[in-house]
């Protein structure tokens, strides 16, 4: 008896696994995109969110089959894209191109008609973009770890340094 059911769900799971692929076939006839979609790039042409954006579309386009037109919204420090995107038909059509604007700016606009909280919807991490410090080639301070660099005291900072126990290395 206790082979019987295990070959019933044996033979259960095989069938299963069989149909699989029809399933995911039929799921994928609704095709996302069927018409264009915009990338709304909230500032200016020719900046770091459009040298990111413009192959972003480009590939985009050729996986989809459909046109990515990006859409330069700059001004407000990100907040006129990011409230066109926002206000936008929530039909997928619409994508923003995000960046840390979206959590600085609640605090610096706090009437700004949208909240990047509710209205809008994460949908992929694209890129991480290191910042770096630099100096010129002739500085003394090639390496920051070995740096003396300081500010030239004033009266009212020499009153506030830390003793040199009390610093901490970087």
């Amino acid at each position: 008896m206790r082979a019987n059911i295990q070959r019933r769900m044996f033979l259960q799971l095989a069938s299963s696994a069989v149909a699989l692929p029809w399933f995911s076939r039929a799921a994928q006839s609704q095709s996302y995109p069927s018409r264009f979609v915009r990338l709304i790039v909230p500032f200016p042409p020719g900046g770091g969110g459009d040298a990111l954006a413009r192959p972003l579309a480009q590939r985009l386009s050729e996986v989809w089959g459909q046109q990515v037109i990006v859409e330069n919204r700059g001004g407000a420090g990100g907040n006129v894209g990011a409230y066109q995107a926002a206000n936008a038909p929530p039909d997928g059509y619409t994508l923003l191109l995000g960046a840390a604007y979206l959590s600085i700016n609640p605090a610096l606009y706090p009437t700004s008609g949208y909240s990047p909280f509710t209205d809008l919807a994460p949908v992929s991490l694209l890129t991480v973009i290191p910042n770096i410090m630099m100096v010129s080639n002739s500085s003394p301070a090639i390496r920051f770890a070995s740096s003396s660099i300081t500010p030239r005291p004033t009266e009212a900072a020499s009153r506030l340094r830390r003793p040199a126990s009390a610093r901490r290395r970087i």
